[in-house]
């Protein structure tokens, strides 16, 4: 890499609106740096006084995905609080550089990511050593937080950065360390503020994160309201993915790398509105309409607000807005049906938070399985798919519909039938068959490919039966390893046709492929 001055490329790259924000004096920060004792774990309290215009804020990784349904409701409950403080943070003439590493290529061609190519790299200094920061909370890594149920399986998934995310014209988006480093210091920035997701891996480690520009001798500094770790949850000890980030900014802590409270800093500086309801009751496990979570008797739900005090949590299982006379949250909450929970906060009877939801899905018994397979039927297509119409996507027997092995959750079966949605097929019954029986669930050998990279997220079906015409039968939309659907349908005396269907859930997406797989009939005794 060429050398360049510096002097020079201060000279030659800073942008226009650099010289209109953060004028040097006119907002001085009397920041609150929190650290701990590393023996007696004592908390340590320093002030430090620094101008605004010297302070940069580096997002990291705030993707719109993760394999764990939890750890993305987690991040998409940080959101509002997330988009008032960076508001706060332009305010104060603060950069923004958001550090999304994976899904950077989603943003080619945006103004945020082509302004930090033109940025010439500088060499990035190793001025000081990071502390050792020994994570001890546990997870990290692979791990779910959803709990002891059924767990997630990883995947790379996720596409771009949570779409709720306001990212202004004058942000930058940043890929390597190097180009980190030399937005940072062409700005004259000295402070760091860091945000987002996951601290113990993605916000610690990856390229551009906390510990590279720590070392390039940048005074780093964590929020610690504003970021999740990637720990564990084990309701019956009551270690909560809250408490577990909790411990993962003390292990930073007691590494000697300072945290702030960004709300109470912006209150400080005048640009915190204490009337903005910012807050979200967190929900351990945490499934939505869209991406269920199941469990087979039931399951144990955690409600938290690690950032309101003195608030009542309310919620209902009906699926109708929590208001403050809802049921009172005094203990975890052991769910055993199908069930809608919406929750709150509350103070002195008005809103504290902003209401949410979770979705969770009991799982039906698993069925027999068939003593006639549809293998081995012959189905019979729409007729106007015969030659007329190329958006008939005719499934395949024996394999998925990419003629790949019908493999659901990881776990490859012989017999069953590949669709890509939507599509369906029709049998004709016979009056021996009793019942249809079958698993449904997506097809998900594009795991076998980068784990699934900038993909995954995109597959999402509903399985539906149909009797004579009538839906028998509906499974909940279907996500990439989730457990199979469980279909035991009793056929009506006198039926003449069944109709096995395979619906995309709304996005009508190339990847929404599903597999019905040891599907067919038993047949009375």
């Amino acid at each position: 890499m060429k050398r360049i001055p510096v002097a020079l490329l201060l000279l030659a790259v800073t942008p226009a609106c650099w010289s209109q924000a953060g004028l040097a004096g006119q907002n001085m920060l009397e920041l609150t740096l929190q650290t701990r004792d590393a023996k007696t774990n004592q908390v340590v309290l320093a002030t430090e006084k620094v101008d605004a215009a010297k302070v940069g804020v580096v997002i990291v990784d705030p993707w719109n995905y993760h394999w764990c349904m939890t750890a993305c409701e987690r991040l998409s409950a940080m959101v509002p609080r997330w988009n008032r403080a960076i508001e706060g943070a332009r305010k104060l003439g603060m950069p923004i550089l958001w550090v999304p590493s994976d899904v950077l290529g989603s943003y080619s061609g945006y103004p945020q990511r082509e302004r930090a190519l033109a940025v010439p790299l500088l060499p990035v200094p190793k001025l000081s050593d990071m502390p050792p920061a020994r994570f001890t909370a546990p997870g990290g890594g692979g791990s779910c937080m959803c709990g002891p149920g059924i767990h997630c399986i990883m995947n790379y998934g996720w596409d771009g950065m949570n779409p709720n995310l306001i990212l202004a014209d004058d942000d930058f988006i940043a890929s390597s360390t190097e180009e980190v480093y030399a937005l940072l210091k062409q700005r004259g920035i000295t402070h760091v503020i860091y945000m987002g997701l996951h601290t113990n891996v993605c916000l610690f480690g990856k390229p551009g994160a906390m510990k590279y520009m720590v070392q390039a001798g940048l005074k780093c500094m964590l929020a610690r309201d504003i970021n999740d770790a990637i720990t564990s949850y084990n309701p019956a000890t009551g270690f909560t993915p809250d408490r577990g980030t909790q411990q993962t900014d003390e292990d930073l802590e007691r590494a000697g790398v300072p945290t702030i409270n960004v709300v109470e800093e912006w209150r400080k500086a005048g640009v915190w509105n204490d009337a903005w309801i910012v807050e979200t009751v967190r929900i351990t496990p945490w499934g939505k309409p869209l991406r269920p979570y199941f469990f087979e008797q039931s399951v144990t739900v955690t409600l938290t607000t690690p950032w309101l005090d003195g608030v009542e949590i309310r919620y209902t299982l009906d699926g109708a807005e929590p208001d403050a006379a809802s049921r009172l949250y005094e203990k975890p909450l052991i769910l055993t049906k199908t069930t809608t929970l919406r929750t709150a906060a509350f103070r002195a009877g008005k809103p504290a938070a902003v209401s949410t939801d979770a979705y969770f899905v009991r799982l039906p018994p698993r069925p027999p399985k068939p003593d006639v397979y549809q293998d081995d039927l012959k189905y019979i297509l729409d007729p106007y798919a015969y030659g007329h119409a190329s958006c008939f996507w005719i499934p395949k027997v024996g394999k998925s519909y990419e003629g790949q092995p019908l493999r659901v959750r990881g776990k490859v079966y012989a017999k069953g039938l590949g669709f890509r949605a939507p599509s369906s097929v029709r049998y004709e019954l016979k009056p021996e068959y009793e019942r249809f029986v079958a698993l449904a669930g997506i097809a998900d050998n594009m795991i076998d490919r980068e784990l699934g990279r900038n993909l995954a997220m995109h597959c999402s079906v509903v399985f539906r039966v149909f009797i004579d015409g009538r839906m028998a039968a509906e499974s909940p939309v279907m996500r990439i390893s989730q457990e199979p659907w469980r279909f035991d349908v009793p056929i009506p005396p006198g039926s003449r046709f069944i109709n096995l269907v395979c619906m995309d859930a709304g996005s009508r997406n190339v990847l929404d492929l599903g597999n019905w797989v040891e599907a067919g009939f038993t047949s009375k005794k």
